[in-house]
């Protein structure tokens, strides 16, 4: 017998009383702050919780039709209360009642003994009420470009992703479709947040926002796009610069977070030398920014906007690529032991970090690779794509970027060298 047994059925009914006296706490709130009158507050939206969770109660005895008859009652108690408004051509939302039609629903599950997803469908609810103002400016926002992307990533994660097999094909029985394209949401839904996250705080507005936002998109793409405005924005090199180092420094704890979802234990091999990357990148962006303020206080900077980051194309591409990368760095291990899973890393590292971190982590957790040799390969391939971006900066950008790039990135690579180098002789076997 647990603590909760001694109280039955009340405290099921006061758990009703608390979700329905949230959802009416959150509708209260909104009328005191806009002035307008609705039919429920904390008291309706409590009462209406208890009333569902007593119907739900008394059909365990008298059968399901008195919960029907009850919730019809209920129907038609919030159809006459808007007869009024409706006849006087009044035109409003029927939010609040669409929450109070749920309400004795949550209610009444949990008296059906679902008293944790009650709780939770009560939480979602009253957070979508309150989230009113911040959703109706971000639709107004969108553009066709943005309803795309939003569909798109609705496309690949809940349509796409149940269909495919979970069943191992191919070489080495590598090639499962369901953990190739999870990855693929995986990765792709780090992009989508990111840029969903510009457009509700406006990344376009400051350089070093969108650099930190665009980090989480793409660091190649945000130093493409920084390298080559430098030249028409002279003025700006130091603040583009600063951009891409924040990008840059994004990209470790975002690959840090790929290892803790696919394979957490390489964390003891990446952690240390990622992370001392990470701060050494951020330690130079924030002396980048005192200075930049100070030398240009007062000055707007000219938008940057980077494109929409997630297109299906560029999903189904991410998935061939890490199919491949899987099949490589197999092999690779195979025939050529971690010497080919180090040059799978440095090919695979000049233009992106995520397949092969992916890759050897998924490897290393089925047991199909070392955990040494793939916490070296991820380190390696950030190395290699920090190397990168360096050149491409040098290569596009102009001459003030050019040596501010260098210069920070050759300390950011130089301690990671270090760094990595002493981790790997510690876990040496």
């Amino acid at each position: 017998m647990t603590f909760l047994d001694a109280f039955e059925p009340w405290w099921r009914f006061a758990a009703a009383i608390l979700i329905g006296a949230l959802i009416g706490l959150e509708r209260e709130f909104v009328q005191q702050r806009s002035g307008e009158q609705e039919f429920g507050g904390i008291r309706t939206f409590a009462l209406m919780a208890l009333l569902g969770a007593i119907a739900a109660y008394f059909t365990q005895r008298f059968g399901l039709l008195l919960f029907m008859g009850t919730y019809v009652g209920l129907v038609l108690l919030l159809w006459a209360s808007n007869i009024g408004p409706a006849m006087r051509g009044e035109e409003e939302g029927i939010t609040t009642e669409i929450a109070a039609l749920m309400t004795p629903l949550l209610g009444a599950m949990v008296i059906w003994d679902a008293p944790e997803l009650a709780a939770a469908l009560g939480v979602v609810t009253a957070l979508i009420l309150a989230l009113k103002p911040g959703l109706h400016d971000l639709a107004r926002r969108m553009n066709a470009e943005d309803l795309r992307a939003t569909l798109e990533f609705a496309i690949i994660t809940a349509v796409i992703l149940p269909l495919l097999p979970n069943v191992g094909y191919g070489p080495y029985n590598l090639l499962n479709p369901f953990l190739i394209w999870l990855l693929v949401v995986f990765v792709s839904g780090i992009g989508f947040i990111g840029y969903v996250l510009m457009k509700v705080l406006g990344a376009e507005e400051g350089i070093g926002l969108t650099g930190l936002l665009g980090g989480l998109v793409s660091s190649t793409a945000t130093t493409l796009s920084f390298a080559g405005r430098s030249k028409s924005s002279l003025g700006l090199s130091d603040a583009l610069a600063q951009g891409i180092l924040l990008a840059s420094s994004v990209m470790f704890p975002r690959v840090l977070v790929e290892v803790a979802v696919v394979n957490r234990q390489l964390l003891v091999y990446v952690a240390i030398p990622l992370g001392a990357m990470m701060l050494v990148g951020a330690l130079i962006v924030g002396l980048y920014w005192l200075r930049h303020r100070a030398q240009h206080h007062g000055e707007q900077p000219s938008k940057v906007r980077l494109g929409n980051p997630l297109r299906l194309r560029t999903a189904i591409g991410f998935g061939v690529l890490f199919t491949l990368v899987l099949v490589a760095v197999r092999a690779a291990n195979e025939y050529l032991g971690s010497a080919g899973v180090y040059a799978a890393s440095v090919l695979t590292g000049v233009t992106d970090v995520d397949s092969i971190t992916l890759s050897v982590a998924d490897l290393s957790a089925n047991g199909a690779l070392d955990a040494r040799v793939a916490g070296f390969a991820i380190v390696l391939a950030s190395l290699v794509n920090t190397a990168t971006k360096a050149i491409t900066a040098g290569a596009l950008g102009s001459k003030e970027l050019r040596r501010t790039i260098w210069r920070s990135f050759g300390l950011v690579l130089l301690t990671g060298i270090t760094v990595s180098a002493l981790t790997f002789l510690v876990f040496a076997p």
